[in-house]
Formats: C-alpha cells, sequence, structure tokens
C-alpha cells in the first residue's frame, strides 16, 4: 500500500488496486468559494471551511467537518454527490502543545461512484504513508452511504457526507467596499475603498480573537449596520466524522491539543 501508480498505469487495474491510487495535492493559494481558478473547474474539490470541536454531547469525542462544493442554490442539491475521482483528507497534528505541526494522522474519503446513491469509504486515523503533496491510502475504517448518517468502526465512529446550509458568515457587499478590487465588475480600474471594517449589529459588540478582547465595535471605530449574511441562500456539501478522541493521540501519549486542516487531490493533482 505505500507504492503509487501513475493515473494512466491506474486505469487499467482500478478494480484491483484502488488502494495504490496516487493522489498529488498541489497547495491552494487562494481563499475559498469559488476563488482558486483550480478548483472553480472542478467546486466537488473546493473546499470552503474546515471545523474542529468538541462533540455536544460526549465530551470524550472530537468532531471534524470539511465542507465542499460550495454556491449550491438552496434545496437544489439533487443529484449533488463527492466526487469519485478526488480524495478527501482531514490532516492532523497531535502534538501541537510541544509545537510539533507536522502532520501525525490522516483520516481519508473516498467515493465509491458518482451519483446520490454512492457509498463513501473513510480510511484512518493512522499515520500516513506519505506527507506532503503525494499520498496513498491507509487502511479501510468502514464504509457508509451518502446522505446517511451512520456509525462504523463498531460503532465508535459517527460519519455523514451529505448536502446542508452553508455555514460561513460573509457579508460579501461591505467586504466589496473594504477591498473593492476584489470584485470583478469593478475591474479593470477599482474606485477606493468606501468602508475601513465590517458591518456590526450593535456598538457594544464585544470584539475577541483567540480569547482576548480588544474592546467593542464602537471603540474600534467600526461601522455600526446590520450585516448580511450573502451565503444564507447557499449549500454545500459536508463530510462530518465524530470520534473517540483517544483515537487522534500520540502513539503512548494522552489525547491533547491538536492542529486540523484538509485537503481535496486527485491522481492528475487538481486539488486544493
Amino acid at each position: 500500500m505505500n507504492r503509487g501508480l501513475s493515473w494512466s498505469a491506474l486505469a487499467a487495474v482500478l478494480a484491483l488496486a484502488c488502494a495504490l491510487v496516487v493522489y498529488r495535492a498541489y497547495p491552494g493559494l487562494g481563499s475559498d468559494h469559488q476563488d482558486s481558478p483550480t478548483v472553480t473547474g472542478n467546486p466537488l474539490a473546493d473546499i470552503t471551511d474546515v471545523f474542529a470541536f468538541p462533540a455536544a454531547d460526549n465530551p470524550n469525542n472530537v468532531v471534524l467537518a470539511m465542507n465542499v462544493d460550495p454556491l449550491i442554490p438552496a434545496g437544489m442539491f439533487s443529484g449533488q454527490a463527492l466526487d469519485p475521482n478526488v480524495l478527501y483528507q482531514f490532516k492532523i497534528a497531535n502534538n501541537v502543545a510541544a509545537a510539533d505541526f507536522a502532520e501525525h494522522l490522516v483520516i481519508q474519503f473516498r467515493a465509491g461512484t458518482s451519483g446520490t446513491n454512492q457509498t463513501i469509504t473513510m480510511y484512518g486515523p493512522a499515520a500516513p504513508n506519505e506527507t506532503g503533496t503525494t499520498n496513498t491510502l491507509v487502511a479501510q475504517t468502514g464504509t457508509f452511504s451518502f446522505n446517511t448518517p451512520s456509525t462504523i468502526d463498531s460503532g465508535q465512529v459517527q460519519v455523514f457526507a451529505g448536502p446542508r446550509r452553508d455555514p460561513f458568515f460573509f457579508d460579501l457587499a461591505q467586504f466589496f467596499k473594504i477591498v473593492p478590487d476584489r470584485n470583478y465588475q469593478n475591474q479593470p480600474s477599482p474606485p477606493p475603498a468606501t468602508a475601513t471594517s465590517f458591518n456590526f449589529a450593535t456598538a457594544s459588540q464585544p470584539i475577541i480573537l483567540n480569547g482576548t478582547s480588544f474592546g467593542t465595535a464602537a471603540s474600534n471605530g467600526c461601522t455600526i449596520a446590520t450585516p448580511t449574511d450573502f451565503l444564507a441562500n447557499f449549500d454545500v456539501l459536508s463530510i462530518v466524522v465524530e470520534l473517540p478522541k483517544t483515537m487522534l493521540a500520540p502513539a503512548g501519549g494522552q489525547a491533547g491539543k491538536i492542529g486540523v486542516w484538509a485537503t481535496t487531490s486527485t491522481p492528475d493533482g487538481q486539488s486544493e
């Protein structure tokens, strides 16, 4: 399973050697929601957000979530499913307390076929066969159906992949007032900025970053106006896994602070 096959060689033996696929990930330098030219061609490889948080009903579990395929009009996700040519991966650094941010573990997802009747296989968590932009599959954990909350691995892992409302809040109109050159309609000669901050609903709204208070919206001279969520009427496809924190702990160590990022990749290297 540590050996890789090129895409051309893979085509003849895909049914026999799925675990040997090599996925090459090129770094995505643009922001999300179809801002990167590479992923605009395949929104199913476009990561919009990545989340990690303690499970609400079980303090011993952690939830990892990755959203892809942005800007699906609300209720228009019929026929939308994961791309079987894309490998979806959570990368995990599990020794952050020691300032070690290397990739220690990987959790991988791959759809078996196209269409909403597809099954999805989860691999890991396990130490990656390779780190960096070329990856092969680690040991399989279990298989589940698209758009169906499921449990695998003897019930200790809960998984879901399917459509959900986009949770990312973004006041796009105000953003374009702050950075007008990001609005293609203003090209080739963008006007000067007309705003210095995002909209804040109340003057007393606290501004807190990484647990540190920076006062209120008023004390920072922010714009006081009702913000508009541009993405409120759009959906995404979500990949969610809840699992015991101990499964992400360092070998022989205790579960602690982790770093999480995500990638999508294909055998020909088109990815984020």
